[in-house]
């Protein structure tokens, strides 16, 4: 698997920490969590498609990081759709942040196309077993009807593993990828530990896991009106007549 270190620009926000700075920034066009297979062990990564923006650049060609070299930076907004109250924690309608679509970027994914069918008995498991998330928030991977308007099938979660159709696990054939929908509840960092597990047919039964990160940040205009906002409150403080002692 071809490694890429790519040394970014800094992601800022208002309510979250900055990504560190030697790790680059993934903020639109399709992108997939990969996974390679070399010298008998599972390679996890971020695969990232000709044409996505890294470090507020387009790519010249696809390029594959490490997952720690790479945050995926979230800030498209949506109300949940139909059925996904019981994987978030939220009411039907609420207001979330999402990616996962070519309408909602980050337009990641889950791909085995790495992986040689003719290698490997059946699918692949991808299992959701840990992750860090702000305090008190939540998030879940699930898909929708054509419309987008309610839930189909939702595939991991960090507020009830009972709303997923396969216990926090997906399962996905080599040589192929898939597409879900992120949901966030709050901005801020979070990070997801997947665990791949394979039957090669020479190897046995393979198994590896990766941790990968997301910052969820206010949209540009959402960013620019609080901005605007303190830029406001800073003048008016900054007006307002010193008040000074009396001596009698």
């Amino acid at each position: 698997m071809k490694s890429t270190f790519v040394v970014g620009a800094v992601a800022l926000s208002i309510s979250v920490s900055a990504a560190d700075a030697a790790t680059s920034v993934y903020s639109s066009g399709h992108g997939d969590i990969g996974i390679a297979y070399e010298g008998g062990e599972f390679e996890p990564h971020w695969h990232i498609g000709a044409g996505a923006t890294v470090d507020g650049s387009p790519l010249a060609s696809e390029g594959e990081y490490e997952p720690a070299g790479m945050v995926a930076e979230v800030t498209s907004t949506r109300n949940s759709p139909i059925g996904l109250a019981s994987a978030i924690g939220l009411p039907d309608g609420s207001f979330i942040y999402t990616a996962g679509s070519a309408t909602y970027q980050p337009n990641l994914g889950f791909a085995t196309e790495e992986l040689n069918a003719d290698n490997w008995n059946g699918n692949l498991t991808i299992t959701l077993t840990g992750w860090s998330t702000p305090g008190g928030a939540e998030a879940a991977l699930y898909t929708t009807n054509l419309a987008g308007t309610s839930v189909a099938d939702v595939a991991f979660s960090t507020y009830n593993a009972g709303s997923t159709a396969f216990g926090n696990s997906l399962s996905l054939a080599p040589e192929s990828h898939t597409h879900l929908e992120w949901a966030f509840t709050e901005l801020g960092s979070y990070s997801f530990t997947f665990e791949w597990v394979g039957d090669h047919v020479t190897d046995g039964i393979v198994t590896d896991s990766a941790t990968f990160s997301f910052q969820v940040v206010p949209e540009p205009a959402q960013a620019g009106l609080v901005l605007s906002l303190i830029g406001v409150a800073a003048v008016f403080i900054s007006r307002r007549p010193s008040l000074r002692a009396s001596v009698c």
